[in-house]
């Protein structure tokens, strides 16, 4: 295959010929990114309402329900300029550097840019661990928020440069909102583990068996082929045989 293609493959075949590793990929992380304006004005109200979406401190929120009021609540007169302006107030100075860095990008640049802010993509980082160490094609179904689903497979050449770890990056239209991954859905890659496979984590359908500890109950396994020869007891015929053996 060397010879035909002309490309060294010993990144890929030295783990099957000269190691006992398996195949495991692991999904550890996905991160939603989205781009920035650079507009001051935009992003900063962006930053503001992140900050607010934020679960409230138990301790503000004990004192609500109290009915406690902070100082300057009480005393309107003490109020200096960081009660009304927070961190993410816009001053003419960040705009004043915004317009003058908007003026320092080439024509084709400033028109990509622009491009960019205006369709507002979604931007997904993968990151994936070889925890088996064979090196493998990641195959991907991804599931969105309006219920549509989307195959990937990505060649094994990802793992050529960094055989432990690898992010992807992984762009969709701002109406197609991802909701999860799975690695592998259709077992096709002999991934050794499943439960590494989803992001985020699911909850992964075991059993429990009941049994009653025998003295004669041995480790042997299922003889279907025998054992199917074997005809159905009846009550009656079970209850015979428990008084015959008592006898």
């Amino acid at each position: 295959m060397e010879e035909a293609s002309g490309v060294d493959l010993d990144w890929f075949w030295r783990g099957w010929f000269y190691t006992t590793d398996h195949v495991d990929i692991s999904l550890d992380k996905v991160y939603k990114l989205r781009l920035d304006t650079e507009d001051p004005d935009i992003d900063y109200a962006r930053e503001r309402q992140f900050e607010k979406d934020k679960p409230m401190s138990l301790t503000v929120e004990r004192n609500k329900d109290e009915g406690r009021k902070l100082w300057v609540e009480r005393f309107p007169d003490i109020t200096d300029f960081y009660d009304e302006n927070d961190q993410f107030t816009v001053t003419n100075k960040e705009r004043n550097k915004y317009q003058s860095w908007l003026k320092k990008l080439e024509p084709w640049e400033r028109k990509a840019f622009e491009r960019a802010i205006e369709e507002d993509k979604n931007y997904y980082v993968m990151e994936f661990s070889n925890v088996g160490g064979l090196v493998m094609p990641i195959i991907l179904e991804m599931t969105f928020a309006d219920g549509t689903k989307e195959m990937m497979r990505i060649p094994a050449e990802i793992w050529r440069r960094t055989p432990k770890a690898v992010s992807k990056l992984v762009v969709t239209d701002k109406d197609k909102e991802l909701v999860s991954v799975t690695v592998d859905p259709r077992w096709e890659t002999a991934d050794v583990d499943v439960e590494n496979n989803h992001y985020p984590r699911q909850i992964i359908p075991s059993r429990i068996e009941a049994y009653k500890s025998s003295s004669t109950k041995t480790g042997a396994r299922r003889d279907i082929m025998q054992d199917i020869k074997t005809e159905l007891k009846t009550d009656d015929e079970d209850g015979e045989k428990k008084e015959g053996d008592d006898n």
